[in-house]
């Protein structure tokens, strides 16, 4: 029994590897901007579906790392604006973190 919990934590550490707990704002993503509601369709196209993660101890910070990482992926596809469907945090088990993961439709001008 103790080699699974051992095998089990393992596996969880592995898991949690590879989701960054700081992600910078690139600079093409400082023009990235939340709405609260979908842009009018007249003057934006939603061009795709984006999600932001991060995992860390302080929840403020793994927030804001989140979003980051969400206008990133948004500035990437050409978006200007972004909305959220979606921001969730949960405990990371055995690790005393957070993941946050937010999820959101990103949107550009009409040409």
């Amino acid at each position: 029994m103790k080699r699974f919990a051992f095998l089990a934590s393992l596996l969880l550490a592995g898991c949690a590897q590879g989701i960054p707990d700081h992600v910078a704002l690139l600079p093409e993503a400082e023009n990235v901007e939340f709405a609260y509601e979908p842009p009018g369709p007249d003057a934006y196209k939603e061009i795709g579906t984006v999600t932001g993660v991060a995992q860390g101890t302080d929840t403020d910070a793994t927030t804001e790392a989140a979003k980051n990482d969400l206008r990133n992926k948004a500035a990437a596809l050409g978006a200007t604006v972004v909305t959220t469907d979606q921001n969730q945090g949960e405990a990371v088990p055995l690790t005393h973190q957070l993941k946050v993961t937010i999820v959101g439709r990103a949107y550009k001008p009409v040409d």
